[in-house]
């Protein structure tokens, strides 16, 4: 049995022996979220958030749950209940960013990115999105600047990332490109471990923690 088995099983027993608790099953449901079990993951997820409607961090990783699954809208909501809970946590913000970004919503990505830049200024990944929203709204000095931010902080963006920057310089060239008239983009979802705010965050080579 490995550590990872270890520990969901001694999480389990937790839950089952213990009192009603938001942070257990927060707690079981974060590590089953790590070991990629999304369907129990989120169980457990929602268990949380019907013992405590405002635990931010259930709510961030249910979000990336649902961003996994494509569920765009659904994500973005869930991590704006996240940032309601804790507005000071700059991962909702950046989480309710991707949403958007996926959606073509660039101008309410840009909103979002600036909070979680302001919140988190080191976040080489945030700045580098925002570069994406900004050429994706038009913006190009300032999407150019948010790229140097990015490089400075060290952030080394993957092809998948660099296309969407691609692409959003493509429309902005070339003009709406879907019933939208803004760019498409793809990401990867983030998630956070614990019902207290700011444990977790993309680090700034472009891998993630908490997931």
């Amino acid at each position: 049995m490995t550590t990872e088995t270890q520990m969901i099983e001694e999480l389990r027993r937790a839950v089952a022996d213990a009192p009603p608790s938001a942070v257990a099953h927060l707690r079981l449901g974060t590590a089953l979220l790590k070991a990629g079990e999304l369907r129990e993951a989120e169980r457990e997820l929602r268990a949380a958030l019907a013992l405590d409607s405002r635990c931010a961090g259930a709510w961030v990783n249910l979000g990336g749950i649902l961003l996994a699954r494509w569920e765009f809208a659904a994500s973005i909501a869930a991590n704006r209940r996240a940032a309601a809970a804790e507005p000071g946590l700059a991962l909702a913000h950046y989480n309710e960013a991707i949403g958007h970004l996926h959606l073509g919503e660039s101008a309410e990505a840009i909103g979002c990115l600036t909070r979680a830049v302001e919140l988190d200024p080191k976040n080489g990944s945030a700045y580098y999105h925002l570069s994406v929203a900004l050429q994706a709204n038009g913006q190009t000095a300032e999407s150019k600047l948010c790229v140097a931010y990015a490089t400075e902080l060290g952030y080394r963006p993957d092809p998948a990332s660099l296309r969407e920057l691609e692409r959003a310089q493509a429309g902005a060239e070339a003009g709406p490109t879907d019933e939208e008239g803004e760019a498409q983009t793809n990401s990867q979802p983030n998630s956070q471990p614990s019902c207290t705010p700011s444990t977790s965050k993309e680090k700034h080579n472009g891998t993630t923690e908490g997931r």
